[in-house]
Parts: structure tokens; C-alpha cells; sequence
């Protein structure tokens, strides 16, 4: 589960490293004139606050679509996105050593939808740009104890911010990006924050 993060932060930084070289003779980024876009995006999880004290780091992948009204200065995008934490071993032996051995994950599978502002000249290879929005969540908990499965679900609305880089190429894009995710769960919220390599064409 630790060598995951380690392994996408080496793949990313050659796929990025290749992106900026190609990028330099590339056109900007409204050289397409196409007002909608698809793509996709993986990377690693990381919980945080509460969920980080029982959740591994995990791993999410998901896909996209963007709009850009010619009227407005950011672009809609729309998420589906699947992410999938291993929970901690013996951590809820704290709460009672029967609980030892629970083996399980927290899958949460996300539909959101943001607002992006990118930042800079238009024409530029790479820009930085803010992300926000808000989506619904639908939180999964399954493990095995004892010899039986155990399962719950929760859907619940959450919202998310965060910011990256995009990187114009030709005839698509790629982009690395961090966001704070907070989902409005019974007791305490889940919060975790995606580290994200992603493209769009």
C-alpha cells in the first residue's frame, strides 16, 4: 500500500517531464476552439484528520467532461471518480481488542461538480488554474471479521477546492493537480485529498 504513492510520483514526473518538452513548440490553450473536452485522471488518495487515522493511502481513478461557455471566464467540468482506501491493521483494536483482525477498504465513489478558473496568458503552454465544487458521495465500508463480511453505505453531499497545472499540447492535455475534499458524513466529516495526473482531449 506505501510503495503506491512512491510508484506515481516517479510515472508522473517522467510523463510530465516528456509533456513540457513537447509542450514548447505546442499551441496554446484556445487554439482548439472546441467548447467541450473529455478525459480522465488517476493518482494516489490520501486520507486525512479521521479517516487518515484508520485509512491507508490509497489510489482513485476517474473520468471528466468540460464545458467552456465562450460568455464566462472558467469552465464546468463534471466528475465521476472512484477511490479505494485499505483500512489500517489493528486499528479498531483501540476501540476493542476483538477488533484486531477486521480486514477491509472504504471505496468512495464521487459525482461532482466544479468551477475552474485557470490564471495566466492564454496562449501559454502551461498555466496554473483554481478548482472548486461541490458533488454527492457515496461512501462504502467492507471487511471481514471472523470469518463473516460486514458492509456499510453512506451517500452524502460534500464539497471540494484545491489547484493545479495544465499543460497544452497538441490536440490534447495533460494536467497534475491537488484538492481538499470534505464529505458530510455521520459523526465526523471524511476528508482526504487526491494527487491527480490527468488529460483531456
Amino acid at each position: 500500500m506505501h510503495r503506491f504513492p512512491g510508484r506515481f510520483v516517479i510515472g508522473a514526473s517522467a510523463l510530465l517531464i516528456a509533456a513540457q518538452v513537447q509542450a514548447q513548440g505546442a499551441p496554446g490553450a484556445e487554439a482548439s476552439g472546441r467548447p467541450f473536452k473529455l478525459g480522465g485522471m488517476l493518482g494516489a488518495t490520501v486520507p486525512i484528520g479521521d479517516f487518515g487515522d484508520g485509512a491507508n493511502v490509497g489510489f482513485h481513478l476517474g473520468g471528466l467532461i468540460e464545458y467552456k461557455p465562450n460568455a464566462l471566464p472558467l469552465s464546468l467540468r463534471g466528475e465521476i471518480t472512484y477511490n479505494r482506501n485499505g483500512l489500517k491493521e489493528g486499528f479498531f483494536s483501540g476501540e476493542d481488542p476483538v477488533f484486531e483482525d477486521v480486514d477491509g477498504n472504504v471505496s468512495i465513489l464521487n459525482f461532482v461538480g466544479n468551477g475552474v478558473i485557470p490564471f495566466g496568458d492564454p496562449a501559454s503552454t502551461a498555466r496554473p488554474y483554481a478548482i472548486g465544487g461541490i458533488g454527492v458521495y457515496r461512501l462504502n465500508f467492507s471487511g471481514e471479521f471472523g470469518g463473516f463480511d460486514v458492509s456499510d453505505t453512506q451517500t452524502k453531499f460534500g464539497i471540494n477546492v484545491g489547484g493545479g497545472f495544465q499543460f497544452n499540447l497538441s490536440g490534447f492535455e495533460t494536467f497534475v493537480e491537488a484538492r481538499f475534499h470534505s464529505v458530510f458524513a455521520e459523526g465526523d466529516n471524511a476528508n482526504f485529498i487526491p494527487l491527480s495526473f490527468g488529460f483531456k482531449f
